[in-house]
């Protein structure tokens, strides 16, 4: 089987392995941000889940390795929680240094907002679990000045407004599964009808 067939196996089996799950959820959801959406997604679970956990990270390491090469970047960094979880798994893989920030620096001891060293100038990926507006990732990319941010990567972009926010940076953002991935392949197994499809779509406008 092709580098290209393997992926796509392991994006079909994570997709229905979430659904059955749970974790993805098709119907009427208030976000976090606020925002309404048709859909839930969680990829929180994926580390109780050992086998599952480890595709997730397969896919972000051919995607970091496809789109920026080992020799492209020298740090990755994440953000908390959840981003955190994959970030150290794949920093682990790569055998690339790791940190993650803070939302808020700490208030006792050294009040850093940095947890782990980034040598200053370095290049540097950001690395999170799910995207929706790109907000707290944003403010990361800001609190870094002097590292070239080399892209952002995540496992699931929920196709909400990150893409622009990044694009206005000059920042590129990848995806190992888009939300329109997830929504096609539950159709073609069955999972979801045409009409949540077509709601869906309408969502993302």
């Amino acid at each position: 089987m092709s580098i290209n067939g393997n992926i796509e196996v392991l994006k079909e089996d994570l997709v229905m392995f979430l659904f059955d799950k749970g974790a993805i959820k098709v119907g009427d959801f208030t976000l976090s941000s606020g925002l309404r959406s048709t859909f839930y997604l969680d990829l929180r679970i994926l580390q109780s889940y050992p086998v599952f956990f480890r595709k997730s990270i397969s896919l972000l390491k051919m995607l970091v390795l496809s789109h920026i090469g080992y020799d492209g970047f020298d740090f990755i960094c994440s953000i908390p929680t959840s981003g955190t979880i994959f970030g150290s798994a794949l920093a682990y893989e790569l055998f690339k240094p790791h940190s993650y920030l803070r939302k808020d620096s700490k208030s006792y001891g050294t009040k850093r907002k940095l947890e782990g060293v980034i040598d200053s100038k370095s290049n540097m990926i950001f690395v999170d679990d799910v995207v929706t507006t790109g907000q707290s990732i944003i403010n990361g990319v800001n609190s870094i000045t002097e590292s070239k941010i080399c892209g952002v990567f995540v496992v699931v972009n929920r196709g909400q407004g990150a893409d622009k926010q990044f694009k206005k940076m000059g920042i590129k953002l990848y995806s190992a599964v888009t939300i329109s991935e997830i929504f096609n392949i539950l159709h073609k197994k069955k999972k979801i009808s045409n009409k949540e499809v077509q709601s869906f779509f309408d969502e993302l406008g």
